[in-house]
This record gives structure tokens, sequence and C-alpha cells, in this order.
């Protein structure tokens, strides 16, 4: 219970860092779903992490437009943010990626590009695959 207080908290923190004092109409929401195939339950240890990137520069890292973590993962693992639209800019690429680490060690994460389309509140699913060791 500790944690999900944890996450809401922080979830709710970051959606109101990004949005400022902008009205309701400059928001752009980003949710779906992450999840994973294997039918297996995570320790409660492990940790996820979602992120909203602009991966538009090329031979250049990703940024981080926003970010949700959480621990006691489940599949799936529903995420939504809420964005100022000025976070946004003409032309370039966002995507939203995921992983799973445990004790720091990563064990799950996605293969595939899920690009934004800011035009859309559709619910986006991210399909994360287990990492070999």
């Amino acid at each position: 219970m500790k944690n999900c207080f944890k996450a809401v908290i922080s979830f709710i923190v970051t959606a109101g860092l990004l949005s400022g004092c902008a009205t309701p109409n400059a928001m752009v929401e980003i949710q779906g779903e992450v999840w994973y195939k294997e039918r297996l339950a995570l320790p409660a240890e492990a940790v996820i992490t979602i992120k909203v990137q602009d991966v538009s520069l090329v031979d250049a890292p990703m940024v981080d437009i926003a970010e949700f973590e959480r621990s006691d993962v489940s599949t799936p693992t529903p995420f939504q943010f809420l964005i100022n639209r000025d976070q946004f800019e003409e032309g370039h690429t966002y995507t939203v990626g995921a992983h799973i680490s445990l004790n720091d060690k990563l064990i799950f994460i996605n293969e595939q590009a899920y690009r934004v389309d800011l035009a859309s509140s559709e619910p986006m699913s991210v399909l994360l695959q287990k990492v070999a060791h």
C-alpha cells in the first residue's frame, strides 16, 4: 500500500510540475498500459519505469519529457501522463519507453519504438521483452 501511495504522489507531482499554469486545453494526455507475455509474478522489489521521450536528435541521447516509476509491478501496468502541450516541439518525434529492473539489473525492456501521436488520446499498449542474461 505504501508503494501505491508513493506512486500516486509521484504521478501527481510529475503531472503538477509539468502542467504549470496551463489551461486544460493546453494539455496532452498520453495513456495506456505496459505488459509482458511471461506468466510470472515479479518480486515486490521490482521497479517499472515508464518514460515519454523526445527521440528526434540523431546521434544524441533521448530527452526525457516525463517519467513514472513504481514498485510492486504487475502485468499489465497502466500509465497516464498529462503534459503541457508546449513541452512538445513541432516536427519532433516522441515515444513511450519502459523497462523493469530488479536490484538495478534490467529484466524487461521494450524492443520496439512506441511513437506518441499528439493528435490522439487512444490508449497505447507497450510490450516488454525479457532480457537474456
